[in-house]
């Protein structure tokens, strides 16, 4: 079977090895009678042998771009999921429980790093956390608020904490730069699951918990490194505690006897944003896979991570 390429690569490829000049070059492969022999059923076998190159090369360099666009992500796979609390167990929020279809996805291995949000910041020149906006009230340097000051040492030595103090938007815009998204709450929990049906990754009760998670048991009151407590079945670390995570929907207390069976969006509306996983400053009820909170404000134990669909690395870079 002949292999099919597309005019540009095969132009590119025509014109490389071509002694013509530049500008003929470009008139002679523009023609789409010469394009739609090389394509056709009544192409000369000759022709293979760039097409095949072509293609190779093709093949090599698109794995190489997927690779690095899911590069420090896990794969979850699609399925059925029982996602949401049963009776008997968790918040009203959380009920109904429910099997939801989800297509594959990818999601961060591990929250967003204080490291890699400050470049974001400075390399975007805006989405500051609010302790380090420039003359803002929380910069913990010059504000009059003083919220954020005694984690002060923790911003200026610990690249590899959480990053917090962000808004919604400003995880979303940080997601979006690196051609990635805010996961839904559905994503979110069940990558947090890990495959689990229990009210943890790690089984149905609290026992344990402080072996996968920075709680306020453990954590002395302070965010900490990224990826030194124990990951989940899928390889994600911190999915309980550490800092709460911004998902991409609104919060809506109703929502889950409302949401549909298939890869969920959220409600269209709300004032507030979902977030999820508990924190170090949490007990580990609050950290539990299903628990929902929503909020409007940063804070100083609100962080988040990115995702990205299978059906989106097919896209051209960008989303």
């Amino acid at each position: 079977m002949k292999t099919i390429v597309s005019g540009s690569i095969l132009m590119s490829v025509l014109f490389f090895f071509s002694p013509c000049p530049l500008a003929a070059q470009r008139a002679r492969y523009a023609n789409s009678e010469l394009l739609n022999y090389i394509r056709g059923d009544n192409t000369d076998p000759a022709c293979g042998v760039c097409l095949t190159a072509a293609d190779r090369h093709i093949e090599a360099t698109t794995l190489e771009r997927l690779q690095k666009r899911v590069t420090g992500m896990a794969l979850v796979p699609g399925g059925k999921y029982l996602l949401g609390s049963p009776a008997g167990t968790g918040d009203p929020d959380e009920k109904p429980a429910a099997e939801i279809n989800l297509s594959a996805f990818y999601i961060d291995k591990n929250e967003v790093t204080l490291g890699d949000y400050l470049h974001f910041a400075r390399s975007t020149g805006g989405s500051y956390p609010e302790w380090s906006k420039p003359e803002g009230k929380f910069n913990i340097k010059t504000g009059s608020n003083k919220y954020y000051r005694r984690l002060e040492g923790i911003t200026k030595t610990c690249d590899n904490c959480p990053v917090f103090g962000v808004t919604w938007e400003d995880a979303n815009a940080y997601c979006r730069w690196k051609k990635r998204r805010l996961p839904t709450e559905t994503e979110w929990e069940a990558a947090a699951r890990g495959g689990s049906k229990e009210a943890f990754s790690f089984g149905p009760s609290e026992t344990g918990a402080e072996a996968y998670a920075w709680l306020e048991t453990n954590s002395g009151e302070i965010p900490h490194p990224v990826g030194t407590k124990k990951p989940n079945k899928y390889g994600l670390w911190d999915m309980h505690g550490n800092v709460w995570e911004w998902v991409s929907d609104v919060y809506n207390k109703a929502y889950y006897a409302a949401r549909p069976a298939r890869n969920p969006q959220g409600p269209d509306s709300g004032t507030e944003h979902v977030i999820r996983g508990g924190s170090w400053a949490s007990d580990a009820y609050s950290a539990r896979s299903g628990n929902r909170a929503g909020t409007i404000k940063p804070n100083d134990d609100i962080g988040f991570r990115c995702s990205l669909s299978e059906t989106e690395l097919s896209k051209k870079p960008g989303l």
